[in-house]
């Protein structure tokens, strides 16, 4: 496994956090919460570069796909309940995950929506190059911590940028090993009822 990697990754991702956090904690400080309560729930797929951290192995290319459910309160931190499943491929190993957990999510400027998460479930790892004789696949209990940003294209579409540091741990290793996901993508919001933006609740 790469050390050299795993330590860039942990410092990318500790300092996406420290970005969230100074954010939400600006809004938090300036908002004046007016507007009544909406839910609305939305789809989003992309194109993921995964570094497997396992092995020396070179990046792999992905795809993920998932669903978020979100509530808006008075507040102006929305939570919502998030289920994504990862799928990569490339020489070395392949790997999903199907993962649900919770996020949060603050508005920026109207258009631009921040967001933390951390999520939970199974995920399946194949070995395409043979490193144990008869030990082609395993599977681990998988958690991911992370964030990114949607931002505003057209009505209901949303561009995302998206980071991931996943956690595993493999039978046959001593220590856990943490891939990191990069997803560009698009986001389809489907209201239930006129979408109120969080910024309403700002006014």
């Amino acid at each position: 496994m790469g050390s050299r990697q795993s330590t860039c990754n942990r410092y990318s991702l500790l300092l996406l956090l420290g970005i969230l956090f100074a954010v939400t904690s600006r809004l938090g400080a300036q908002a004046t919460v007016t507007a009544s309560k909406t839910m609305d729930i939305s789809g989003f797929g992309g194109y993921e570069r995964v570094a497997p951290d396992f092995r020396s192995s070179p990046q792999d290319n992905g795809f993920v796909a998932g669903i978020n459910i979100t509530r808006y309160f008075r507040i102006p931190i929305a939570p919502s309940l998030e289920a994504r499943a990862n799928l990569a491929s490339g020489p070395t190993v392949n790997e999903r995950t199907y993962l649900v957990g919770a996020r949060a999510q603050a508005q920026l400027e109207q258009s631009f929506y921040p967001y933390a998460d951390f999520l939970i479930g199974p995920g399946i790892i194949h070995f395409n190059q043979i490193f144990i004789p008869g030990y082609i696949s395993d599977k681990s209990l998988v958690k991911s911590i992370g964030g990114g940003v949607d931002i505003d294209l057209v009505r209901h579409f949303q561009m995302k940028l998206d980071f991931q540091q996943q956690f595993w741990k493999l039978g046959t290793e001593s220590a856990p090993f943490s891939p990191s996901l990069f997803t560009v993508g698009v986001v389809y919001r489907i209201p239930f009822r006129p979408h109120v933006k969080q910024s309403d609740y700002d006014h």
